[in-house]
């Protein structure tokens, strides 16, 4: 059979091909929705008909039916402007409602192909979506649920290029979808040129063939596990999602994402520090380092205060590095009383009660330091301990250089020595040491000196008191006589210096008799106590006047009374 016939006798069976499109009122009306844009411009919407070609048909059978289809689609286009027309003028009698119509008709079309060759049968399960479009929207195909979706592996890419056979690419114009039914509608003699056109409101659809040639990257191996278009799966550190997007294509569209949970740093544990005795002295036997160890605590011991102790290795406790270094660090040792000089300056100080006390010069002499009885340490060590007063020896005797003041030095507090009480001292300029006024006026100033024991007067009044501890006991008359004190044993004293000592009590000697000038009872006085005496034990004692100080009632009352007196037992050994 030639070309000619076999395209004549299809020409001839075009003609009894039954196309049936197949939709609802319900689908119809469910894709209107008013709007107040802008008029419908209603558009004819034609079926997209894919007709697979099979391997019995020839080359000139296929170039017939591309034919027959460019045919359908010019005759469609000429139908409709004619369409456009008529659906405004619907539109304006049902009262101008504007509308945007996006509706979806799904479409079984049975194509019977007469002949005695063939009756092929075009896309049975084409389903085309017709919008009327006002708007641009996305749209998004569904896929299928027995769809697969692909879990490549992390092997290298391969990429080939595969072409595919023809398929229809269905052209439409995404819109917000709105279901709504309609009646069933069927088209006939497609393929006529000029053919009638019926249902003109439906919209055209433009139905294009194309071959399209994929670009497919694979990767080995592959792994094809059964999926639902869209899979999350949710896992505590890895979150993978799966999507497919086109109902003849599976596409891996997220990759594996790993979430790292954060790991909370942990902490060194410090090493349990050794204890020692206070005043242990350990050394490192690694760096040789001495430490004093006191309170928990390692004090460090300089090369030069150590040699000033005498210190020697089996004085020291050896212990290791770790264990040296794990006892916390206190400030740096040294013994109380060591003198220390700073390298860099000369500098001399005492250490004393945690802190240094600088040591002039003159006392320096007077004391007789050198430099072999200091310890030299670097400035920054020297530096490094805080400072306190200036240091003199307790009781030191110091003259301002300036005024030629004398004071002696104890507690902290310099106290100023009268001329009478200097004399009665006899103190030599030998004993005395000599510093600058800014020194001396340095040193605060308590009350002033006088020994213990010196009989104090006042040069208004002329009353005795005897010094002791800070305070002066009033001396009477009676008492005065019976010590037969005179005046070269008194010091003379102002009244405002008399008055600044504070007074205690009477003065008596112990052992002194007493007598009540008003009740003549007797006591013998001791330890800051009056003891009573009676009769007998007073001619036992054989006590004449000239042995009793006879006081005032008020004075001899004013004695705390102790025990009786009790004379002691005679010594046999004693000679008459």
């Amino acid at each position: 059979m030639s070309h000619e016939e076999l395209a004549g006798g299809q020409a001839r069976n075009a003609k009894r091909r039954k196309v049936e499109f197949r939709t609802t009122l319900e689908d119809l009306e469910g894709r209107l929705l008013l709007s107040a844009a802008r008029p419908l411009r209603l558009r004819q919407s034609a079926a997209l008909i894919h007709q697979q070609s099979t391997a019995k048909l020839g080359k000139a059978q296929a170039l017939q039916q591309q034919r027959a289809q460019a045919a359908a689609l010019r005759a469609q286009a000429a139908a409709r402007t004619t369409n456009l027309g008529v659906g405004a003028n619907r539109l304006r009698a049902r009262g101008g409602m504007r509308v945007n119509i996006s509706p979806t008709i799904n479409v079984n079309p049975t194509i019977n192909v007469g002949g005695s060759t063939s009756n092929p049968t075009v896309n049975p399960t084409i389903s085309p979506t017709v919008t009327y479009p006002t708007t641009t929207a996305s749209t998004t195909t569904t896929t299928p649920a027995t769809q697969t979706a692909s879990t490549a592996s992390t092997t290298p890419s391969t990429t080939t290029n595969t072409a595919t056979k023809p398929t229809t690419t269905t052209t439409t114009t995404p819109n917000r979808p709105v279901t709504r039914p309609g009646a069933i509608g069927s088209w006939t003699n497609v393929t006529r040129p000029n053919g009638p056109t019926v249902k003109p409101s439906t919209p055209t659809q433009t139905t294009t063939t194309t071959t399209t040639t994929t670009t497919t990257t694979t990767t080995p191996p592959t792994t094809t596990t059964p999926s639902t278009p869209s899979t999350t799966t949710t896992d505590p550190t890895t979150t993978t999602t799966t999507t497919t997007t086109d109902p003849t294509t599976t596409t891996s569209t997220d990759p594996t994402t790993t979430t790292t949970t954060p790991t909370t740093p942990t902490t060194p544990t410090t090493p349990t520090a050794p204890t020692f005795a206070d005043g242990t002295i350990i050394r490192n036997e690694q760096t040789g380092e001495l430490g004093y160890y006191s309170g928990g605590k390692r004090g460090l011991i300089s090369p030069p205060v150590a040699a000033k102790m005498g210190l020697t290795t089996d004085k020291t406790t050896s212990v290791t590095n770790d264990d040296f270094n794990a006892v916390p660090k206190g400030p740096d040792y040294y013994p109380e009383g060591i003198f220390v000089r700073s390298d860099q300056t000369g500098e001399i100080s005492r250490y004393s009660g945690g802190t240094f006390h600088v040591v002039s010069t003159p006392v320096l002499n007077y004391l007789n330091v050198g430099v072999n009885d200091v310890a030299t340490i670097p400035a920054a060590q020297y530096g490094a301990t805080s400072k306190g007063d200036d240091y003199f020896p307790e009781r030191t005797l110091i003259q301002n250089q300036q005024t030629g003041e004398i004071d002696i030095y104890f507690s902290g507090q310099r106290h100023w020595i009268s001329v009478p009480v200097a004399q009665r001292l006899n103190i030599q300029p030998s004993q005395l040491v000599v510093i600058s006024p800014t020194q001396f006026n340095g040193v605060s100033q308590g009350k002033d000196y006088f020994p213990n024991g010196v009989y104090i007067q006042n040069q208004e009044t002329g009353e005795i008191s005897r010094y002791q501890d800070g305070q002066r006991g009033v001396v009477s008359s009676p008492v005065a006589s019976k010590l037969g004190l005179k005046a070269t044993d008194l010091i003379s004293v102002s009244a405002s210096q008399y008055n600044a000592v504070n007074q205690g009590a009477d003065y008596f000697a112990d052992g002194m008799y007493l007598q009540n000038n008003q009740t003549g009872e007797l006591a013998e006085y001791n330890g800051g106590q009056r003891h009573w005496i009676s009769t007998p034990v007073a001619t036992q004692l054989n006590l004449t006047p000239a042995m009793l100080t006879i006081i005032g009632a008020d004075q001899f009352n004013a004695i705390p009374r102790g025990g009786d007196y009790t004379p002691p037992a005679p010594d046999p050994t004693a000679t008459v």
